[in-house]
């Protein structure tokens, strides 16, 4: 029929028009280098702490969500200095914070441990210093992991991907705002204004291609 004719001259016009333009018609292929949930949580187990360091300015605070308390924010969050947890639960992203006071200096074991003598590592040293960082079964996965076969290659290599690209070297500043980048809101200020402070397992797992939410058997 006539409508039939115009429907398929529009189509093929349309086909015509997005070859040209380099378009893609097929859906987007599933990436081949997207990391197991196990192996993203070996590597978030071997960065991960159960502390960090985050706004100086904050007083004494009891961490008991009080409705009076003269840290909380207007959308009814709270301003920490410092959090602590049972377990490994957050990567930091600064690579040092120095309160100057009782509560003292933190250096986040990934940054002191992957770059010893604070400046830029290759890819061997990377490696090398990620395979003995050790594991702890952090916060976040489902499931349990053993780390008694030690870290994969194929995690390292993710894991450096993302931080150095083609890279072949690193430096800890350029780690650091890799790790920003995998944040959920990476414009975010954080406590002091450098961006956010700590990453969680989800924001983790993600950024590295792992689903989050999949048991670990």
């Amino acid at each position: 029929s006539t409508a039939c004719v115009r429907v398929c001259v529009c189509v093929c016009m349309l086909l015509a028009a997005a070859i040209p333009l380099g378009l893609s018609l097929s859906p987007p292929a599933t990436s081949a280098s997207a990391l197991s949930t196990r192996d993203a949580c070996l590597l978030f187990g071997a960065l991960a702490e159960p502390l960090v360091h985050l706004d100086p300015e904050v007083g004494a605070c009891c961490h008991s969500a009080c409705s009076d308390c003269e840290w909380r924010l207007p959308d009814g969050g709270y301003r920490f200095d410092v959090l602590k947890a049972t377990k490994p639960k957050w990567v930091p992203c600064y690579l040092r914070r120095d309160f100057g006071d009782e509560r003292g200096c933190h250096e986040p074991r990934w940054a002191s441990a992957l770059f010893p003598g604070g400046g830029e590592v290759t890819r061997a040293q990377f490696g090398e210093a990620l395979a003995g960082l050790g594991f702890e079964m952090p916060m976040g996965p489902r499931g349990s992991v053993g780390a008694d076969g030690g870290m994969p290659e194929s995690a390292a290599d993710a894991l450096w991907a993302w931080l150095a690209g083609d890279g072949d070297a690193l430096t800890p500043e350029g780690a650091r705002t890799r790790l920003q980048a995998m944040a959920e809101d990476p414009q975010a200020e954080g406590a002091v204004g450098e961006g956010p402070d700590h990453l969680v397992w989800k924001e983790f797992a993600k950024a590295l291609g792992a689903k989050p939410f999949e048991m670990i058997v």
